[in-house]
């Protein structure tokens, strides 16, 4: 007869596949800890997003009597609540701790009525809890709000709350960031008064806030708070039901991680609901168990089997840099012998974090996990509330208070060898509206420049500034002259991106193998993706784990593994958890390539286009498009004037506040709008400013073009004429459109133009020509070149072209004469005859709202009572990034409402054919361009 081990594996299978459907996961021997330090291990448990299990299974051996063996499982205190005790012939399914059915495994209809029965079974307190947390944080703006006025009342009219608030003010100034505003001292107080309970009660820590070295001097301000008109119980009392229902749900919670698990889901939840400033700038993403459990079993295994350590030893001193709610610190305690857990705990263990909340969090998560390993309570001295990145600087203020303060400097002189974590993804703000700018760090910025930023080629390093990239050049650093161990969680962009060619250069010389599992996830590359479906975190970025290894005498390595590009989140998770990587060792090349892309020996080989040109420039940044950009020439006068005028308000009102920047709302704000307030410069209008520029492909618009009111101009001043216009980066598909007017920078990547009137007079002699404008159209036809895109498609996702030297040049040359001609001049063609098609029940009009593309795409909905038909299927062949030409147009020709409530509308008053016009003109462009490309000859 065969025994339980082997019998459960199909019935496992089963779990695993049907949880999936409800979007739940089936854990197998999820230990669960019960009070007095009892385990038991239950071969699966069902759980939730928010890692709350609802339901259980437990394979018997099948000699075994079923119903006896269940019993006696849950004397032992195995659950009974909704659990499935099965003998791979039967099965048991207890239910409140009674039976609630028998069923054959044999019978398909039986498994299907036990399968319905326990996935439809709710557990009372974890319905109330997940219908009492929905509920808590849907109101979470309003009682923030309220909170809020509450707290602006008491900086007029309570002097002990602005005193105490004032003392804080600068302890937070002084300690964490010294640009901390009122508004985060004002979060910092919101976020404690909302969540301290639910804290203190899922751990049974009524005293916490008296313990906590950092809830002391908070609770010193929210003391001062209480008032006749403020009364913290009161208030607390307005979602006490929501309190009580997680209070229910952790008194059937032992096991520390399920606790550990759902507060996470709350903080996480709390942020984006709260404050997504916060969240944007921290990058307060709940890192999945099974990520954090693979990151430090690769740190385990690394120890292990490279330096003859585990995590208990001596010589080996952790540190989790930014430690959100301690998930890294609390797996490393579970893995770390009970023999020498409490020295490590004790001296050898360390974690930052700068928020409030996680760091609550993170001390309740840690302390309890060491209790529940050692069956004592001990707080844990490793964690600081502190700024990592602000701890390189060589001078150190006193850290928030003198108990924090011994902590960071207790740490600063730790030999640190391991570093793992997740540190923030977040490159910067969303605009400069939302003042929620990403810190300067005066010695990390400066150590970044000097090595990263110094030895990249990339014409634009502005990604070096992600905070992700900082942290990696900080634990560098922070292992000092020492081998150690560098793990991380991150943003995937420095694999492959060029601006990354330094980063990855100073990895290579700071370690000595380095290991990388690309995670993917990468939405902006692959629109295919979704990241809820595909992303480990459920983000747009793509993601990957970093283990980096420094040690005296390794072999130099760096090893690669990438997950299939369409796997789902689930299907990443799982893998991880598998532990089975299979390695890909990379040679980088003399640019620092990581991943060297195909025919890239040829590539090298070939003239780089930014070489055959004196000058070129990426496209005009505005930062604030629907201010400058409009249709309508009188619309953008009126609406630059207004701007202007606004803006210079401000400048003024600087000047007689003397130096206070008040924002005012109305102005779209970015970095360098702000420099120029500051240094009092005033804009003027001048109706000269309006230039024609293309904004997107075959889509014009009138520019403001003026070098306060655009971010950044870079060369344009100097570029007249003819231009190439070039998209670059992988989040697009290459294409290059000749323009003569100014160009957009367009999204994602960017783009760089190339004037006809800077190419060098060397260049046409490279390719065996007698003139510049002869080479500028060889060029432009050789890019459009379908297998010289194809088969350099990966170089271009890197870098610039580079242009190969064709056998036989001629047909290049005319052929890029023509497609110059066409997209220059395509306002001016005959358009392509399309059939109209008229709707007669409709008055007659040329004015378009939103055009349509027909299912078939063989014609045009311009409004209700027109349409174009006849379009030509080859037509959309001609694709210039991710769109045909005639979708460009359809995408950019309708009607938007702008945030300040004006309208973009692309009619013309004084031409009312021109839309309707121009889709016949582009099917024309669009047509004879795939046959001018269709007929080049080979390039190589």
């Amino acid at each position: 007869m065969e025994n339980e081990s082997s019998l459960r594996a199909p019935f496992q299978n089963l779990l695993d596949r049907s949880a999936k459907l409800f979007n739940w996961i089936l854990v197998p021997e999820d230990p669960i800890f019960l009070r007095g330090g009892k385990r038991i291990v239950p071969d699966g448990t069902v759980r939730d997003h928010y890692r709350i299990p609802h339901g259980w299974w437990e394979s018997k051996d099948s000699k075994d009597k079923l119903a006896t063996e269940a019993s006696r499982k849950i004397d032992l205190g195995y659950p009974a609540r909704n659990t499935i005790f099965e003998d791979s012939r039967r099965a048991l399914l207890y239910q409140d701790r009674r039976i609630s059915g028998e069923f054959d495994l044999r019978q398909p209809d039986s498994v299907a009525h036990l399968l319905g029965t326990f996935y439809s079974h709710e557990l009372a307190e974890y319905h109330e809890f997940d219908h009492a947390l929905r509920d808590f944080l849907d109101r979470i703006p309003e009682l923030a709000a309220a909170l809020q006025n509450t707290i602006a009342a008491a900086h007029k009219n309570l002097p002990a709350f602005q005193h105490a608030y004032k003392d804080f003010l600068e302890l937070c100034r002084s300690s964490l960031n010294p640009d901390t505003s009122p508004q985060a001292v004002d979060e910092m107080l919101i976020q404690h008064i909302l969540t301290e309970r639910i804290i203190r009660n899922l751990f049974g820590k009524a005293e916490f806030t008296h313990q906590n070295v950092i809830a002391q001097e908070v609770e010193k301000v929210i003391a001062a708070l209480a008032s006749k008109s403020f009364s913290r119980a009161e208030f607390q009392g307005r979602f006490d039901k929501f309190y009580k229902a997680i209070e229910r749900a952790a008194e059937q919670t032992a096991d520390v991680r399920e606790k550990q698990a759902f507060l996470n889901r709350i903080y996480e939840g709390f942020f984006q609901k709260y404050s997504w400033k916060t969240a944007d700038t921290h990058g307060i993403v709940y890192t999945p168990q099974e990520i954090v459990d693979s990151m430090c079993g690769a740190v385990e295994r690394t120890l292990k089997e490279e330096f003859g350590k585990g995590l208990g030893d001596d010589s080996v001193v952790i540190l989790d840099p930014c430690t959100g709610t301690g998930n890294f610190v609390v797996n490393l305690i579970h893995r770390m012998p009970r023999t020498k857990l409490e020295k490590a705990y004790r001296h050898r263990l360390f974690a930052n974090e700068v928020m409030l909340l996680p760091y609550y969090v993170a001390s309740l998560n840690i302390e309890r996990a060491y209790f529940e390993a050692m069956g004592q309570y001990e707080p844990f001295e490793g964690l600081c509330f502190v700024d990592t990145l602000d701890m390189a600087e060589s001078a150190q203020l006193a850290m928030f208070t003198p108990e924090n303060t011994a902590r960071v400097k207790r740490e600063k002189d730790a030999a640190i060898t391991v570093i793992l974590g997740n540190p923030p993804y977040n490159v910067g703000q969303r605009n400069e509206n939302d003042n929620n700018q990403n810190r300067k760090y005066k010695q990390v910025d400066h150590r970044v420049r000097e090595t990263y930023t110094k030895d990249s080629k990339a014409s634009s390093k502005s990604k070096l500034d992600d905070v992700y990239v900082k942290f990696f050049r900080w634990a560098s650093d922070r292992l000092g002259d020492r081998d150690g161990i560098v793990c991380y969680v991150s943003n995937n962009g420095f694999i492959d991106r060029i601006a990354f060619d330094g980063m990855r250069k100073h990895l290579l010389q700071d370690f000595t193998r380095i290991d990388h599992i690309d995670l993917h996830g990468d939405v902006r590359r692959n629109p295919k993706l979704s990241g809820t479906t595909h992303n480990v975190f459920g983000i747009q970025v793509g993601v990957g784990i970093t283990v980096a290894i420094r040690r005296k005498g390794l072999k130099p390595a760096l090893r690669y593994h990438r997950v299939p590009e369409m796997w789902r989140k689930s299907e990443k998770l799982d893998f991880l958890e598998t532990g089975k990587i299979e390695w890909r060792t990379l040679e980088p090349d003399a640019e620092h390539t990581w991943l060297i892309p195909e025919h890239a020996d040829e590539w090298r080989e070939f003239a780089p286009l930014e070489k055959l040109f004196d000058l070129y420039s990426v496209g005009v940044l505005t930062s604030r498009d629907e201010v400058v950009y409009d249709f309508a020439r009188e619309a953008l006068a009126e609406r630059v004037a207004n701007f202007i005028e606004t803006y210079n308000s401000e400048v003024d009102r600087r000047k007689r506040t003397k130096g206070t920047f008040l924002f005012d709302d109305r102005i779209k704000w970015s970095e360098g709008l702000k420099l120029n307030a500051k240094r009092s410069r005033q804009a003027e209008y001048n109706a000269n400013c309006i230039r024609s520029a293309l904004y997107r492909p075959f889509s014009k618009r009138w520019l403001y073009f003026d070098r306060i009111l655009n971010e950044r101009v870079y060369q344009w001043p100097k570029i007249e004429g003819r231009v190439m216009w070039v998209k670059v980066g992988a989040a697009w598909p290459f294409f290059a459109l000749a323009a003569d007017c100014i160009c957009d920078l367009l999204p994602q990547g960017g783009s760089q133009c190339f004037p006809l009137s800077h190419l060098k007079d060397d260049a046409p002699a490279k390719f065996g020509l007698s003139s510049k404008l002869d080479t500028f159209h060889y060029i432009y036809a050789l890019l459009h070149h379908p297998e010289y895109r194809a088969r350099y498609a990966d170089n271009l996702k890197r870098e610039l072209p580079r242009i190969p030297r064709a056998p036989n040049v001629a047909p290049f040359v005319e052929a890029g004469k023509k497609l110059a001609q066409l997209h220059v001049e395509y306002e001016t063609l005959e358009p392509w005859p399309l059939e109209e098609r008229h709707n007669k029940a409709v008055p007659f009009t040329w004015r378009v709202e939103k055009m349509r593309l027909s299912r078939d795409k063989s014609e045009v909905q311009v409004n209700g009572a027109l349409k174009l038909g006849g379009i030509p299927e080859k037509a959309y062949a001609y694709r210039l990034g991710s769109r045909s030409a005639i979708e460009w147009v359809i995408d950019q020709y309708r009607v938007t409402t702008n945030s300040d409530g004006s309208l973009s509308d692309p009619n013309r008053a004084d031409d009312p054919e021109y839309i309707v016009r121009l889709i016949g003109q582009v099917v024309r462009v669009s047509v004879e361009t795939v046959e001018i490309v269709a007929a080049l000859p080979a390039f190589r």
